[in-house]
């Protein structure tokens, strides 16, 4: 049995609309929002701060922001193009720069970030439905299913800028619909704002997320004729020289640093490990980012994740709501059904990409070629970050269901049912978040206190206060800073020095000469054979005047060199060229959580 539903209309044949909201209510929901994307966030891990997408941002914003201007870093490896930094400069950097200056906690202003985040987000889909002439309790359904969406699990600890096209994206659409239809600058210029807002760090999202305002170029054009070619070009000619000017500054920087810096694709994930994880099954659910799935031998990347692959309820109601988006493609009759089920296809597609790696589709054939014949091809390779697309359209055709169906039962007197069938709907969305209510949203596996352990703080100040013609070596090599006391990713000592530092790292900043030297030494002291007499040669090769030896990393994590060992080889005896060390500290911090015990023969 199936059946199409149509609202009744207070604006236009074609727009589906339910009993407008007062004003009061209205405000009460904006509160309900705010609530909603704030309070859960602030009980988290309070006290804590989380290794989201640059510690430097929490540990000396002021001293990221004055570097990042310049491409040219002396301060990471042995002097490299910088990656991203200039993205900084707006908004994430400003941002903790008057929260730091307010003497906010680094804390406090993470989880206001990412719950502004979650909010600008919701409201996006509540200004695109109000564009769009929807009203009714279907609109804050779906704004709630946006919102709450399992996507943001992806990067909400680690990456959280990369969520910006995300929440950016309904704005997006909303600013260009409108745009089409008044004609003017006004929404262009707006419109450009928004865009180098979401999209100064990473270039891919922002393009995922662009294909929907493109979209509805064509389709208001080729398909509603809403507007003809001549409103086409000029709105596209203005969105695209202000977006063009007000994003110049990153838009260079990316430029220059894909001509003169490191070719970081080659070094991060392939497109074969990216394939591997964008089940169709996956993407429906909000999911299939490769990383989402991953783990080390302390735990996995992602807390939360185990509960999506284990828990059979909620892997019953993270299916649930893409049903839900299909019943309602299917029983609503309305003038743009079509371009949101388009949305949620096309997102589908270019999420699921070259899956599987080794038989793909016709199209995920083609998609695989284009990746491996060019660096623009490479650079799309996380296809997982068009999932939003997907979200988008469903989230949307989730509210017309509500709103068809608490309009039909409205005619019938049943007014309060459709307000029942919101609740439920928006109960659907947060059960299938349970994370945000529980509050390991962020995750055990990327917290450290908030202040740094003062033996760190003293170190670094001495090794700041030395020549700054010379930098600083620190061993031993690690491919992410996981300290014994918490995680950072990042090493803390360049972000809060202004000498030269260098350490091998998982990403080989610098010349493949310098890498390779800086390997070779690592790699020995990993293994346990390095000739002792070597290190300070080579810390001159580098111009290294200082040895850091950091014996607080989680040696367990990464099996790394062992603590007590490495200390012996720096000090017994001391190596030629070697100075007396200054000891920091009186032990190495908290236990290991894998015991390193080795077999003794």
């Amino acid at each position: 049995m199936t059946a199409t539903l149509t609202a009744r209309s207070t604006r236009a044949p074609s727009d589906v609309v339910a009993d407008t909201t007062s004003g009061p209510l209205r405000v009460l929901g904006y509160a309900a929002l705010a609530a909603i994307a704030y309070v859960p966030l602030l009980l988290t891990s309070r006290g804590e701060v989380v290794a989201d997408t640059k510690s430097y941002l929490y540990l000396d914003p002021n001293r990221l922001l004055e570097r990042a201007p310049s491409m040219w870093d002396p301060n990471i490896g042995l002097g490299t193009v910088t990656h991203q930094n200039i993205g900084y400069l707006f908004p994430m950097g400003p941002y903790y720069a008057v929260t730091h200056f307010l003497g906010a906690p680094a804390w406090v202003s993470q989880r206001i970030w990412l719950g502004t985040v979650l909010l600008f987000a919701a409201l996006g889909v509540l200004f695109l439905l109000r564009t769009l002439h929807v009203h009714g309790p279907g609109v804050v359904a779906a704004a709630l299913v946006f919102m709450l969406s399992p996507y943001l699990l992806d990067f909400a600890a680690r990456l959280s800028v990369i969520l910006l096209p995300w929440a950016g994206l309904p704005w997006m659409l909303a600013l260009v619909i409108r745009a089409l239809r008044d004609g003017g600058w006004r929404y262009p210029a707006i419109l450009a704002i928004v865009v180098q807002v979401v999209g100064s760090v990473n270039a891919t999202a922002l393009v995922f997320a662009g294909i929907v305002p493109v979209m509805w170029v064509a389709y208001a054009w080729l398909v509603t004729r809403e507007v003809d070619w001549r409103r086409v070009l000029s709105t596209v000619a203005k969105i695209v020289l202000l977006a063009g000017l007000t994003s110049i500054w990153w838009v260079v920087g990316l430029a220059i640093q894909s001509a003169y810096g490191l070719d970081i694709l080659k070094f991060t994930e392939t497109l074969a490990t990216v394939s591997h994880a964008s089940l169709p099954s996956e993407v429906l659910r909000g999911l299939g980012y490769w990383f989402f799935y991953g783990g080390d031998k302390i735990g996995p990347w992602i807390d939360p994740s185990v509960r999506y692959t284990q828990d059979l309820w909620l892997i019953a109601s993270s299916y649930a709501v893409p049903l839900a988006a299909f019943v309602g493609a299917s029983i609503v009759r309305w003038r743009h059904r079509a371009f949101f089920v388009l949305v949620l296809v096309v997102g589908f597609v270019i999420a699921v990409g070259a899956y599987p790696y080794d038989d793909p589709s016709a199209l995920g054939s083609l998609f695989k070629s284009f990746a491996a014949s060019s660096s623009f091809g490479l650079a799309l390779r996380s296809t997982a970050r068009a999932v939003p697309l997907l979200v988008l359209g469903g989230a949307v055709l989730i509210g017309l269901a509500v709103n068809a169906l608490a309009d039909a039962w409205s005619a019938r007197g049943w007014r309060v049912a459709g307000i029942g069938l919101a609740a439920l709907v928006i109960l659907l969305a947060a059960v299938n978040l349970p994370s945000l209510w529980d509050r390991n949203l962020l995750g055990e596996n990327l917290m450290r206190p908030e202040t740094i352990p003062a033996y760190w703080t003293d170190a670094i100040s001495a090794l700041d206060a030395g020549p700054h013609d010379t930098r600083v070596l620190e061993i031993p090599g690690a491919d992410f800073a996981s300290y014994r006391w918490g995680n950072t990713v990042d090493p803390i000592t360049p972000g809060l020095m202004d000498r030269p530092y260098v350490a091998r790292e998982l990403v080989p900043w610098g010349s493949p000469a310098g890498t390779d030297l800086l390997n070779a030494l690592d790699r020995r002291l990993q293994e346990g054979v390095l000739d002792p007499s070597s290190i300070a040669p080579v810390a001159r090769l580098v111009s290294a005047g200082s040895i850091l030896y950091r014996a607080d990393l989680q040696t367990d994590r990464y099996n790394l060199a062992r603590a007590t060992p490495t200390w012996l080889l720096l000090n017994s005896p001391r190596p030629s060229g070697l100075g007396p060390p200054a000891k920091y500290g009186t032990g190495l911090g908290p236990p290991l959580r894998v015991p390193q015990d080795d077999e003794l023969l």
